[in-house]
């Protein structure tokens, strides 16, 4: 008899939009964040129930008083999360807002943190990778606030640190213990520059034994910790790379097994060109890119795609090896895309939606179309696609029959 745990949760399937710190970052009047409940309804709308976000909890714990203002930095050409000027946000009160405005609406949330700077506190992610009381009591103080106003019953599940070690303040750390590499702290666009640049080999592994035996130590550290303190919740560390190296450390402590699984590896990004891009929302020429994109879809789409079933399979075969179910939140295509005149995004589109197709047959418990669901987009405007895919992900199909020609 096969058993599938997925049918044993609450939902039965995780359909997720990333809203990353974008959920605050453009939540001031005019901003396309402006009312949670419109946007949340919005979300609901194109049949996703459950959102990711960052909950800031670096800096609500932090701050001098819950009410304290600070500062998030104008950054008008950001990939996501854009600011116009610099403006001031109650971090906590927004996050209570937030999900007061989730739970109204039956949306779930999975809280997070991309460890984010802010001018007030510049020093924040320093002083937690030399002090890890200090990385538990702010989670704890961001999850107790939620407690002391019941918003914690529709929080799925937390990731105590987004696409670990890039976003970390624990990966400075890892780094220095590799021989001859840098362990500075980097901030956040240039961390995502290393998100999908993987280490290359089947066997050999990115982190050498003293590294391999600091993540170890730091899991077993913190995942027990929150655990004992929050028995009704769920804990993880979401993953975007170094799969084989923390699958190699055999914990059974993930209560969610969260992977990126993006379209990257060296047929992609050899033909393409994209780790040499400059990505913002400036005024740059892609066309060359996207020319690059089209011939690397047709030279070798189902080359890439068996790739990305390999990886479904690979992740899902852990999953069940830990007893925990799986969820991709930020996902399938290039971890960036951009509304640009140069870009399209129709080839995007036919890749996420048979992504979202194979992955429910594979075992994926929650799935997301990309990481670009947010209303700032122009696909925001088209309803009708996210309910298609989000439909096809929940109602599931066999991986073996998921196959179509696109």
């Amino acid at each position: 008899m096969t058993y599938d745990m997925r049918e044993f949760l609450n939902p039965r399937r995780v359909i997720n939009a990333m809203w990353d710190y974008s959920w605050i970052h453009c939540h001031y009047p005019g901003g396309t964040y402006e009312q949670f409940d419109n946007v949340i309804a919005e979300l609901l709308e194109r049949g996703f129930n459950t959102v990711r976000i960052d909950c800031k909890p670096h800096l609500i714990g932090a701050l001098k008083s819950l009410d304290e203002e600070i500062t998030i930095p104008a950054y008008p050409l950001a990939n996501w999360g854009m600011t116009d000027r610099d403006r001031l946000h109650k971090v906590a009160m927004e996050l209570v807002e937030f999900m007061q405005a989730a739970k109204r609406a039956g949306l779930y949330v999975i809280l997070s943190t991309w460890n984010g700077d802010s001018p007030e506190y510049p020093d924040i992610k320093e002083r937690l990778a030399t002090d890890r009381d200090l990385f538990r009591c702010n989670w704890e103080r961001t999850l107790d606030l939620l407690a002391e106003k019941d918003l914690l019953s529709h929080v799925l599940y937390v990731d105590l640190d987004q696409e670990f070690p890039y976003f970390s303040p624990y990966g400075p750390a890892i780094k220095a213990l590799a021989q001859g590499k840098p362990g500075g702290q980097i901030g956040v666009e240039a961390a995502m520059e290393e998100v999908g640049q993987f280490e290359q080999g089947l066997t050999k592994m990115a982190w050498n034994e003293a590294q391999l035996e600091y993540v170890r130590k730091l899991f077993c550290e913190m995942v027990p910790h929150f655990q004992a303190r929050y028995p009704q919740l769920r804990f993880t560390y979401s993953l975007t790379g170094f799969f084989k190296e923390v699958r190699s450390l055999g914990l059974q402590l993930f209560d969610v097994l969260e992977v990126h699984c993006w379209i990257h590896g060296p047929r992609f990004d050899n033909r393409t060109g994209f780790n040499t891009l400059q990505k913002d929302r400036g005024a740059h020429d892609y066309k060359d890119y996207q020319r690059r994109v089209d011939a690397t879809l047709q030279a070798v789409r189902p080359m890439l795609m068996q790739e990305m079933r390999n990886r479904m399979e690979y992740v899902c075969d852990w999953g069940r090896e830990i007893a925990a179910p799986v969820v991709t939140t930020e996902s399938w295509g290039p971890w960036w895309h951009m509304d640009h005149p140069d870009l399209r995004w129709d080839w995007l589109r036919d890749w996420c939606a048979e992504c979202m197709e194979v992955a429910g047959g594979y075992g994926f418990w929650g799935a997301t179309p990309w990481n670009y669901a947010h209303p700032y987009w122009e696909n925001w405007k088209d309803v009708e696609w996210y309910r298609k895919v989000n439909g096809a992900f929940a109602t599931g199909s066999r991986k073996d029959d998921a196959v179509k020609e696109i």
